[in-house]
């Protein structure tokens, strides 16, 4: 009876009971039998509260408010109850995360106003609108019926009778709807789910499950061309690796954490892990995972959890190689120059024949016909990497056309020439301008044509375009695709445009997916890569990217071995999308840490250019209404110093900021990736 129950939080519960009888898989006449059953009891429990609540709200209107503010002790009374107010939130765990901090006396001042007028003080308040003050926070009715209990709770300690508490209750009640302005329709069902389903390491079989997908993965990489010289080490080396693998693909699959994840950027910093290479791993583990019974939508799952790897595996790779191809579009006389000429490359290919011809993997090829072969290498090398334009041999794919090389062999090709560069004592970043320069050769050594459609475009003599149901259909999927984006908060920043800027970005996306499908090719696919150079675009953007292409080709009815295909095809443009991202941050990373961040301080201008910048930041904010309402009100001031302070420590200047951590300060905000 005295709960503050109402119909509302009956039917909730009723909801939440149907939900969990569904999972249970009980059948549907039996569920509603058991609901029409528990109805029965729904005025013994909500009866007090609308009777209660009921009688105070009458009182109220026939009466007014004068009469409550009386009662409650007018002016100081009032304050009484505020500061009685603050201090039951201050101890309540479900809410005092929202009233702490260094603005804590201007939310205080601002509410004991709101609040006085709610109940009868004579005066005006002057703050913002309720709805405009929480919209920028994500309040759910369980932290509102919390605040009305902490009330309940401050009135009684101050002496207000049952009949004043209700009274101010029914008062309160009425600020729900303003409140809870960002409160979305709770989903029953899908929360349910949520709380009951296993984890991908338990749907996989658990440490059984993991250990076996990693030794079957670990076993068909050493047979994959593509990435075997990663992999083919020693019998102690390939135990180590198998063993890390396990225990991270453990970890990240919801199983036990035993790997520290901050490992993996410095182990794969070094090797020359590309987009490639890691689309192969990823490529092998859903055929192992397919091959072991494992549900597709589990093998999604599995795949989307891996993805955000990524960056950590392949970062390393991508920065040397873009720094390397930087330097090689300057010219390579200056990089034949740095190799000593015609000269130092013939000594150079000395020693790499020297490893080479001892190099099981490629030393069959080497060994044939050892001088000739050698002879005419030199030649095409030193041409090459900038020398004399000399080489009048065949080509390279009528050369390399019956010798069966692969992928395979031509990596341990690069691995013995970068030792041969490494032990002439050649510095690392002319090393990889090489490397750079040598790549592009592998498509006409292993008789491939650079432009080829790949082999997920075709199956069956269909290309994927018509497997996606024709240019039609895929325009359909991409329209689709654009609505989900400008809507998903993780990627709405790069695509919210103009409309004559939505339209050409939605037919550029068309186009190079239609060419890229197996249709007429109408994109250059060689303008991804300056089209997207100088955006933030990061491995996150373009997972989320894929994902929403994947879930708007399932909405148009694609079937899931043609969408498997597309996200192979789509892959391949990754690179050439967050590269200028990722470089760009790796570079800035390197040289904060290389020169300090004293010394970004001070090229910022010191603590004058650096004040400078946050007025002019601030002038901005306030006039950007996709985030202005997150700065201002009475606490607008204290925000801006505290954030000053912040950002002066994080930019390498006087660390005198002494404020609760970010998580801290934004667990209240309804901030997403867009804002930010």
């Amino acid at each position: 009876y005295n709960m503050n129950i109402t119909d509302y939080h009956f039917d909730a519960v009723l909801e939440n009971f149907w939900c969990a009888a569904e999972l249970m898989e009980m059948a549907n006449p039996v569920i509603t039998d058991a609901v029409e059953v528990l109805g029965k009891v729904r005025q013994m429990v909500t009866a007090g509260c609308t009777v209660r609540l009921e009688i105070a709200r009458k009182k109220s209107e026939s009466q007014g408010t004068d009469g409550l503010y009386e009662c409650l002790g007018a002016a100081t009374g009032l304050q009484t109850f505020i500061d009685k107010l603050y201090e039951t939130m201050a101890k309540d765990e479900m809410i005092k995360h929202y009233f702490t901090g260094s603005k804590m006396e201007a939310i205080k001042k601002s509410q004991g106003s709101y609040l006085a007028v709610m109940f009868g003080a004579p005066i005006q308040y002057e703050g913002r609108p309720l709805d405009r003050i929480h919209s920028v926070m994500s309040i759910s009715d369980f932290e509102f019926d919390s605040f009305l209990s902490c009330c309940g709770t401050a009135l009684r300690a101050v002496g207000a009778d049952a009949q004043n508490v209700d009274e101010c209750v029914v008062l309160l009640e009425t600020a729900r709807r303003d409140v809870l302005i960002n409160r979305r329709p709770h989903d029953v069902k899908k929360t349910q789910e949520a709380a009951s389903a296993k984890s991908v390491y338990e749907r996989l079989g658990g440490e059984m499950g993991v250990t076996n997908m990693v030794e079957s993965m670990y076993n068909q990489a050493l047979e994959d061309t593509r990435i075997r010289s990663f992999f083919e080490k020693n019998k102690a080396k390939v135990t180590t690796i198998k063993k890390k693998m396990t225990q991270f693909i453990g970890g990240a699959f919801g199983g036990p954490v035993t790997y520290d994840n901050a490992d993996l950027r410095p182990m794969h910093y070094g090797m020359n892990v590309s987009d490639y290479h890691f689309d192969a791993i990823l490529d092998i583990i859903k055929g192992v995972l397919k091959e072991s019974g494992v549900k597709p939508k589990d093998i999604m799952d599995a795949i989307l959890i891996l993805q955000p790897v990524r960056a950590d595996v392949t970062t390393g790779f991508t920065v040397r190689m873009e720094m390397a191809r930087k330097n090689v579009e300057k010219g390579k006389d200056q990089m034949f120059k740095r190799l000593g000429g015609s000269e130092g490359i013939t000594t150079l290919m000395d020693q790499f024949f020297n490893i080479g011809t001892t190099d099981v993997r490629i030393k069959e090829f080497l060994l044939k016909d050892k001088d000739r072969i050698k002879a005419g290498m030199t030649v095409y090398i030193v041409e090459m990497l900038g020398g004399p334009k000399a080489y009048k041999g065949k080509e390279l794919g009528e050369l390399h056309q019956n010798l069966g090389v692969n992928d395979y062999h031509f990596d341990a090709f690069l691995a013995d020439f970068g030792r041969a560069l490494l032990g002439a004592g050649h510095q690392d970043a002319l090393i990889d301008e090489v490397m750079v320069s040598l790549e592009p050769v592998r498509a006409d050594v292993l008789g491939r044509s650079r432009d080829a459609a790949d082999a997920s475009v075709m199956k069956d003599g269909k290309p994927l375009l018509e497997r996606y149901g024709g240019d039609m259909n895929l325009e359909t999927v991409v329209e689709s695709m654009y609505d989900k984006l400008v809507e998903d908060p993780r990627v709405r920043f790069h695509f919210e445009k103009a409309k004559a800027k939505q339209r050409q970005i939605r037919r550029k996306m068309y186009q190079y997916l239609s060419g890229a499908f197996g249709g007429p090719v109408q994109y250059d696919v060689k303008q991804m890569r300056p089209a997207h150079y100088n955006m933030n675009i990061t491995d996150y953007h373009f997972d989320v990217v894929a994902e929403l292409f994947q879930r708007a080709s399932k909405e148009n009815g694609v079937e899931a071995e043609a969408m498997m295909d597309a996200a192979v095809v789509v892959a391949k443009v990754r690179a050439d999308v967050t590269t200028g991202c990722v470089v760009r941050m790796e570079l800035a990373k390197k040289k904060n840490a290389q020169d300090g961040m004293d010394q970004l301080f001070q090229r910022l201008g010191g603590l004058d250019g650096v004040m400078a910048m946050i007025d002019r930041l601030y002038e901005c904010v306030e006039r950007d209404k996709r985030i202005n309402m997150f700065f201002e009100g009475a606490k607008l001031q204290s925000i801006k110093r505290q954030q000053t302070d912040y950002i002066i420590a994080t930019l390498g200047g006087p660390a005198d900021y002494r404020g609760r951590t970010l998580e801290e300060i934004h667990a209240v905000l309804q901030m997403n990736d867009y804002h930010l």
